[in-house]
C-alpha cells in the first residue's frame, strides 16, 4: 500500500491536468455549437471581440442650391444617402451614437442618440430650404454635439455634406474658427462635395418696378432680370403674370453666364394691391425659376394745396402754377383741393395724402404742429418756395420738422448770368426721368433769373438729402441747393427752391421737364404702406396698420390657410402692429385678408398680397476649389467627394459573411480532438 500511495501521489497532478484539458475541449465544443446555432455574421465580430464606442456628427447643408438635380439625384438627396451609409456602419450594441445637424433656414439638431433612432429621423428629411445655409451656426452646433455625445472626442467623426457652393464657402464666411475648434477637440473632420459635376442653371435674379405706387390707368415698367449660371448656351421661356393671369411671354437665348433684361410695360385697369410674378420653364433647380413683386394701384392721391391764387391783374404765382399742373381732369393721378394756410390743421389734413405749401407765407406754430403730426403719420409734404416764403416765414415749421442745419437764403438776382439746375444725385426718385440724356436738358438748361438758395450745413444736416443745386453757368460755381428732402416718422418732406414761377424762371415754358419733376416729386412723397410688401425668405412677417385688424387670415403660395398665427401690439398714433410669422418659410406670393376696425365702429376689408423672394446668390451653383478652401481651413481637414475613400465602405454593397459554417467546422474539430485525446488517456491509464 505504501508503494501504491506513492505512485498515486506522483501521478495525481498529471491526471488532474489531463482531465482539465479534456474538460476545456468538451466545453469549447458545446459553446461553439451554441454560437453556430445563433447564426452570427462578420458584422457581429466586433461585438464578440469587443471595441470602444464610436460617434458620428453629420452636418447637412440644406440651402436652396442643394436642391439642384444632377445625374438623376439632387445634391441634398445624395447627402442623405451618404448620411444613411454612415449611420448604418454604427452599432448601438457597441454604444455607438450619432447626431444630425441640419443647416437650412435655421440651424437645428434634428436627431441625436442611438444610430438606429437617428437614421429613422433622417428618412423624414426630403427637401432643402429655399434659403441660404447657416454653416457657421451649424459648425458651432456640431462642437456642442461633440461634447454632448461622448465618448472621448478623439473617436468622433464630423462630416459636412454640402455642395461646396462658392458663395457660401469662402474666407469671408468666417468658417475657419469653428473648424479649428472641432480639430482642437480631436475630431476627424471631413467635407464631402455632394454636388454634381455639371451645374447648369437659369434663374430669375430680379423683378424691379419703376414705381410701387401707381394710379389706375397709368403704366409701370417691369424690369425682369434673367441669368444663365451655366457654362453652355441655354434657351428659356419667361412668362409675366398679373394676379396669376399671364400678360406677357417671351423666349430668350442666354449664353454662358450671361444676364439679360426683359422690360414689360404694365397698365392695370383694376385698383388695389396687385401681384406681379415672372416664371420660367422649370430646369434642374426649380426654386429660383419664379420671382414676385407687388404693385399698389390706386384711384389717385388726394392733394391739398395751401396758399392763395394771384389777383387777376397780377402775374401768376407759385400757387397758380401748382394748381394748373395738377388739375388735369377726373382721371388725373393727383386730385387737388385748395385751402388757405390759416385753415390748415390736423383735422383738415386727415382726409388728404399730400400737402403742398405753395409759397404760402408765414406758417404759425400751431399750424406747424398739425403739419408735423400729419407727416409723422405717413403724409407727404412739399414746401414750394417763392417771393412770399423765406427763412423767417419757415423758421418755426423747419424746427418742428427736424430740419437741423437747413436754412432758406434771400432771393438772388441773376438776370445777367441766369443760374441753371444741376443734378447732385441722379438716384433721387423725383429725378429718375432725367437720367435719360434726351430729357435731362429739359430740367438742367432752364434759366433761373431769380432764386432762393437752400443752405445745408453738412456737419449738422445728417438726415437731409440734396437732389438738385443751383449752378452759375458762367463762373461754374455752386450757388446753393435747389431740392432737399428728408424723412420724418413715416412721412417724407421735400423743400423745392426751383418752383415754376414765370417772374423768376422759365420752367412753365418747358412743361415737358417741369411736369415730370412736379409729378415724380409728389409721387415720391406719397404715403407708403405701413409695412413692406416684399420680404426675403426667413424674414419676420410684421405689418403696421392704421387701424386694429380683425378676422385675419394668411394664405401661403400653395393656397394653404394659416390661422391663429397673428399677435397684435398697439403703437403710438393709434396704429397696430400685426405679427404674422417669425420666419416666412417659402417664396412666392402670400395673401393677407383681414378687416380693419375704424374709430366709428365700421369695418373695411384689406386684401394685401406680399412677395417673398429667395436670395439671388443661391442661383450661382459654382463650387469652391478645394485648394482655395485648404488655404484658410486647418490642415487636418479632408475634402473630397462621396465616391472617394473618405467615405467608408457601404455595408449594403458588401454584405456581412455568415460565420455559422466556420463555427460548425470548429465544433467538429474540437469533438474529434476530444475523442482522440480521451481514447489516448484511457489506453495509457489501462496499461
Amino acid at each position: 500500500m505504501d508503494f501504491l500511495l506513492r505512485a498515486v501521489r506522483r501521478t495525481r497532478r498529471r491526471v488532474l491536468l489531463e482531465d482539465i484539458l479534456l474538460l476545456i475541449l468538451r466545453t469549447l465544443a458545446v459553446l461553439l455549437l451554441i454560437l453556430a446555432l445563433a447564426r452570427p455574421n462578420s458584422k457581429d465580430l466586433p461585438l464578440l471581440l469587443g471595441r470602444e464606442a464610436r460617434a458620428e456628427v453629420l452636418i447637412l447643408d440644406a440651402s436652396l442650391s442643394m436642391n439642384h438635380l444632377g445625374e438623376g439625384q439632387s445634391a441634398y438627396g445624395k447627402a442623405l444617402s451618404v448620411a444613411a451609409k454612415r449611420l448604418r456602419e454604427l452599432d448601438s450594441k457597441m454604444e455607438d451614437r450619432a447626431a444630425v445637424i441640419r443647416a437650412g433656414l435655421r440651424v437645428e439638431r434634428v436627431a441625436s442618440g442611438a444610430s438606429e433612432e437617428v437614421r429613422s429621423v433622417l428618412e423624414e428629411l426630403e427637401l432643402a430650404d429655399p434659403s441660404r445655409a447657416d454653416l457657421l451656426g451649424a459648425l458651432h452646433a456640431a462642437a456642442r454635439s461633440v461634447e454632448d455625445l461622448g465618448p472621448d472626442p478623439s473617436r468622433i467623426s464630423v462630416t459636412v455634406l454640402t455642395d461646396l457652393q462658392a458663395n457660401a464657402w469662402n474666407v469671408e464666411a468666417g468658417l475657419s474658427a469653428p473648424f479649428a475648434e472641432l480639430v482642437a477637440l480631436g475630431c476627424d473632420v471631413q467635407i464631402l462635395d455632394c454636388g454634381s459635376a455639371v451645374r447648369d442653371n437659369v434663374g430669375v435674379t430680379g423683378i424691379e418696378l419703376s414705381t410701387t405706387r401707381l394710379v389706375r390707368g397709368d403704366s409701370c415698367d417691369v424690369l425682369v432680370t434673367l441669368r444663365n449660371f451655366g457654362e453652355s448656351e441655354t434657351k428659356v421661356q419667361a412668362t409675366l403674370l398679373l394676379d396669376e393671369t399671364p400678360i406677357a411671354s417671351e423666349s430668350f437665348v442666354l449664353g454662358s453666364r450671361q444676364p439679360i433684361d426683359w422690360n414689360v410695360a404694365v397698365a392695370p385697369v383694376k385698383s388695389g394691391a396687385r401681384a406681379l410674378e415672372v416664371r420660367l420653364e422649370h430646369d434642374a433647380l426649380v426654386g429660383d425659376d419664379t420671382r414676385a413683386g407687388i404693385l399698389d394701384v390706386g384711384e389717385g392721391f388726394r392733394v391739398m394745396i395751401a396758399g392763395e391764387a394771384s389777383a387777376p391783374q397780377e402775374s401768376p404765382n407759385v400757387f397758380d402754377g401748382m394748381w394748373r399742373y395738377l388739375s388735369l381732369g377726373e382721371w388725373a393721378p393727383l386730385r387737388p383741393t385748395s385751402l388757405p394756410l390759416p385753415l390748415v390743421d390736423l383735422d383738415a389734413l386727415s382726409e388728404f395724402d399730400l400737402l403742398i405749401l405753395a409759397d404760402a407765407g408765414r406758417v404759425p406754430l400751431r399750424t406747424a404742429e398739425g403739419i408735423e403730426a400729419f407727416v409723422r403719420a405717413g403724409g407727404g409734404l412739399l414746401i414750394a418756395l417763392g417771393p412770399e416764403t423765406g427763412q423767417e416765414e419757415l423758421q418755426d415749421l423747419l424746427q418742428q420738422l427736424g430740419a437741423v442745419g437747413l436754412s432758406v437764403g434771400t432771393p438772388v438776382q441773376a438776370t445777367e448770368t441766369p443760374a441753371r439746375l444741376d443734378i447732385v444725385d441722379a438716384e433721387t426718385p423725383a429725378l429718375r426721368f432725367f437720367q435719360d440724356v434726351r430729357w435731362k436738358p429739359l430740367l438742367t438748361e432752364v434759366p433761373h433769373a431769380i432764386y432762393r438758395p437752400l443752405n445745408v450745413d453738412p456737419n449738422l444736416a445728417e438726415n437731409l438729402h440734396v437732389g438738385l443745386r443751383f449752378l452759375q453757368q458762367k463762373e461754374g460755381m455752386d450757388s446753393g441747393a435747389a431740392l432737399v428732402d428728408w424723412k420724418l416718422g413715416d412721412g417724407q418732406i421735400a423743400l423745392l427752391a426751383s418752383s415754376p414761377l414765370p417772374s423768376w424762371n422759365r420752367m412753365e415754358e418747358l412743361p415737358g421737364g417741369t411736369l415730370p419733376l412736379v409729378y415724380d416729386l409728389l409721387f415720391s412723397l406719397a404715403p407708403k404702406p405701413g409695412f413692406p410688401v416684399s420680404y426675403a425668405v426667413g424674414d419676420a412677417l410684421r405689418l403696421q396698420l392704421d387701424h386694429p385688424p380683425t378676422e385675419t387670415q394668411l394664405r401661403d403660395p400653395a393656397g394653404l390657410l394659416l390661422n391663429g398665427l397673428a399677435e397684435l401690439e398697439s403703437l403710438e398714433g393709434g396704429r397696430t402692429r400685426l405679427d404674422l410669422l417669425e420666419s416666412v418659410p417659402r417664396p412666392g406670393v402670400w395673401h393677407l385678408n383681414t378687416r380693419l376696425l375704424l374709430p366709428d365702429g365700421e369695418e373695411i376689408s384689406l386684401e394685401q398680397p406680399l412677395a417673398v423672394v429667395i436670395p439671388t446668390e443661391e442661383s450661382d451653383l459654382r463650387a469652391a476649389e478645394a485648394t482655395s478652401l485648404l488655404e484658410f481651413l486647418p490642415e487636418s481637414i479632408r475634402i473630397g467627394t462621396p465616391d472617394e475613400d473618405l467615405v467608408q465602405v457601404d455595408t449594403a454593397v458588401n454584405p456581412p459573411r455568415d460565420l455559422s459554417r466556420t463555427l460548425l467546422l470548429l465544433v467538429l474539430v474540437f469533438l474529434v480532438s476530444e475523442t482522440l485525446f480521451a481514447w489516448f488517456l484511457d489506453r495509457r491509464r489501462n496499461l
